[in-house]
């Protein structure tokens, strides 16, 4: 199965920082100042849009998509891998240097060539733009495709396209994003925006749950989280930016916390789970404990009454299609249930857990990465570790550009370097 290597890789990495072995000697980056590293960043992030742009020269889609086998697929990986392994030397650096003006002009510099970027490295936009335009149809697709121009989305996802694996709110959210412009190509750039609004937020959210300016300009710069979400525009954006506002106001507005964590799961519905970190902070015990159940209960029946039996019938469907069930998977997915109660518990956060939390879903996907974010909030050197680490997780993460040699040898090398060495981003 192609995605065990992501599975054993995580257990392996969770393993070794729970036994104490994840990285004993460290890299540290030089301490120079915001604005080198704000280049550096700037530049490898155009330059990874360049590369994926030169390989969707002869694509048909409106606006460019990389094929899931390019022309000179290696080279195009290779040199995104390269170019993320630099990002994420980079942004240990940035860490280590004083925030000042080079960080918000580079911020603002990248969300705008983000939101102009001509290509898509992955086709779910095209679902979303789908989604919207059959509603709650959504979760049972008629056999037949769309007219005019938005046949392209069969094109990309048959005929009929796949039920809808995303909650209620979702299909209302994508309903209303595709009112707003009636051509394909404003469609998805009106699910751009809402990526790009999404971003922002996350970054307000953040500074509001405490975080110094430091750990804001590893979110606001960083490339992995750019292409993901407002380049590509994946919708997990959404329901991290409500989880992460629950993560401001727990302790102030208890009840409005878990309100916002089954929110976030009714846009996706891993996030009554992964969500659940966020909650920790509620005390004494027993009514954290009560919350957690009442998020995932009043998730669970929310999502049954919004989305009904079609819903359901998705994402069994979905799940059972996709070999979520293998020995593997289902042991990395009990390993980040397990860490995910141990943190609302409020045991030890691990670094090496948050790559587990991705395999929650029914495959790995790069964008999955960022489900362990409530986990990482909890403890700082954690949300380091996984917003330093996501620009080259992201790529080598990413369905269109998997390759036999990433599979067979880079992750495994990576993994075996990891615990040894780290690129500790000591602040300065």
């Amino acid at each position: 199965m192609i995605f065990s290597v992501y599975y054993l890789a995580a257990l392996v990495l969770a393993a070794g920082d729970f036994c104490g072995r994840l990285a004993r000697w460290r890299v540290v980056a030089p301490v120079w100042g915001a604005a080198p590293w704000c280049s550096v960043l700037f530049v490898s992030y155009a330059g990874q849009l360049a590369i994926v742009y030169a390989a969707a020269q002869h694509s048909p889609w409106p606006i460019a998509l990389v094929p899931a086998v390019p022309e000179r697929g290696d080279l195009v990986t290779a040199s995104l891998l390269a170019l993320g392994a630099v990002q994420v030397f980079a942004l240990a650096g940035l860490y280590r240097a004083r925030i000042g003006a080079a960080v918000v002009a580079t911020g603002a510099a990248m969300l705008a060539l983000s939101w102009f970027a001509p290509v898509f490295l992955n086709a779910d936009i095209y679902a979303y733009v789908g989604n919207g335009l059959l509603g709650i149809g959504a979760y049972a697709p008629p056999n037949a495709p769309f007219s005019g121009d938005f046949s392209v989305i069969n094109a990309r996802w048959e005929t009929p396209v796949p039920a809808a694996t995303y909650g209620p709110l979702w299909l209302t959210i994508a309903r209303l994003v595709v009112t707003i412009t009636p051509s394909l190509a404003g469609k998805l750039l009106a699910f751009r925006a809402l990526g790009l609004i999404s971003f922002v937020a996350l970054v307000a959210l953040l500074r509001a749950c405490g975080l110094p300016g430091r750990i804001l300009a590893l979110a606001a710069l960083n490339p992995g989280l750019l292409l993901q979400f407002v380049v590509d525009a994946h919708n997990d954006m959404l329901p991290i930016v409500l989880v992460v506002a629950a993560a401001a106001i727990v302790r102030r507005l208890p009840y409005a916390a878990c309100a916002l964590v089954v929110v976030a799961a009714l846009v996706k519905l891993p996030y009554a789970i992964t969500g659940l970190p966020v909650l920790a902070a509620l005390y004494p015990a027993t009514r954290r404990y009560a919350a957690c159940a009442a998020v995932v209960a009043a998730a669970m029946l929310l999502s049954w009454l919004g989305g009904g039996a079609g819903y359901a019938r998705a994402l069994l469907g979905y799940a059972s299609s996709t070999g979520l069930l293998s020995v593997l998977h289902f042991g990395a997915a009990l390993a980040a249930v397990a860490a995910i109660l141990a943190a609302v518990a409020g045991a030890r956060r691990l670094r090496g857990a948050v790559w587990l939390m991705p395999m929650l879903g029914a495959y790995t996907a790069s964008w999955y990465a960022i489900w362990s974010l409530p986990y990482a909030l909890g403890r700082r050197n954690v949300l380091v570790y996984l917003l330093v680490w996501f620009p080259l997780v992201s790529v080598l993460a990413e369905p269109s550009l998997a390759r036999p040699w990433t599979m067979v040898f880079v992750i495994p090398a990576l993994v075996a370097v990891s615990l040894r060495y780290s690129l500790q981003p000591r602040p300065s």
